[in-house]
């Protein structure tokens, strides 16, 4: 029976995401919802690598946010993602993304962030079952909370075999979503080929002018994390469409400002054509 999240989740639940970095949500789509989210995607990812189609051998990733995938668009503003993230970053978390993924194989450990101040939470899904060795979400408990400069973080961890450090494995069937504190430190073991997973990420607001910094930053680490290490046909991170918000929502309204404020859209390729718009320019 799919558990309704609209509302939040209860306070031991953030104690353990604030202390440990990470909380599972079983049966958070119904199965008729997951029916759309695996056409979408396939859909998707079938006009994004229409160039080199998924052959097993490399990972394919896109973003997600435009109205030819609707039901994936909508997720940011989703009471049900929204309220949560409202709960754990404040009620002036920013919405940023949704994607999806094609991978291949393991995938080593790391945090989703260059710096312990910019952070956030990602909700990931995937549609089909995963396992401790089948590709299931590897999270070091509280290590959101270590410094990343340590060197322990690199090196050591990189340096056990992947399945040998020590951490919890989230196991999931299609329709449970995990969130994870992007500073956490997560890895996969034994995904085979062709493990598809969605994301939706929140960042936090950023207060303090080091924070506006890394989150600046961010927008270019994400272009080439994302479109110059998969190459998809879309070569932009940020649609016209997404960005000229045509739903009129008042989140997205809220988030553009405040990413155009702190710079997130200025790198080259975040926004389709160059930020700001061509009509909003003087």
């Amino acid at each position: 029976m799919v558990q309704n999240y609209a509302s939040g989740v209860s306070e031991a639940q953030i104690r353990l995401f604030k202390g440990f970095g990470y909380l599972v949500l079983p049966q958070f789509f119904t199965p008729e919802e997951m029916q759309v989210l695996s056409r979408e995607v396939e859909q998707t990812m079938a006009l994004q690598y229409v160039h080199k189609p998924f052959d097993g051998s490399k990972r394919h990733w896109t973003m997600m946010l435009d109205e030819e995938t609707p039901f994936h668009a909508g997720l940011l503003e989703d009471p049900r993602f929204l309220t949560l993230a409202r709960q754990l970053y404040g009620d002036d978390v920013l919405g940023v993304g949704i994607d999806a993924n094609r991978y291949v194989g393991n995938t080593g450990w790391h945090p989703d962030t260059a710096s312990l101040l910019q952070y956030g939470i990602k909700f990931a899904f995937y549609l089909q079952p995963v396992g401790p060795d089948s590709g299931a979400l590897r999270v070091i408990p509280g290590s959101h909370r270590f410094d990343l400069n340590d060197p322990f973080w690199g090196p050591a961890v990189r340096a056990l075999p992947l399945e040998e450090v020590p951490a919890t494995a989230l196991s999931a069937q299609p329709g449970d979503v995990i969130g994870f504190d992007l500073r956490t430190w997560h890895a996969s073991y034994g995904g085979g080929i062709d493990r598809r997973m969605g994301t939706v990420v929140y960042y936090n607001n950023p207060k303090t002018p080091e924070e506006v910094e890394y989150v600046r930053r961010q927008g270019e680490g994400n272009v080439n994390a994302a479109i110059n290490s998969f190459e998809p046909q879309r070569r932009f991170l940020y649609s016209r469409s997404w960005l000229t918000n045509p739903q009129k929502s008042p989140w997205r309204r809220a988030w553009i400002e405040r990413l155009a404020t702190v710079g997130y859209f200025d790198a080259p390729n975040v926004v389709e054509g160059g930020w700001p718009l061509a009509e909003q320019r003087v």
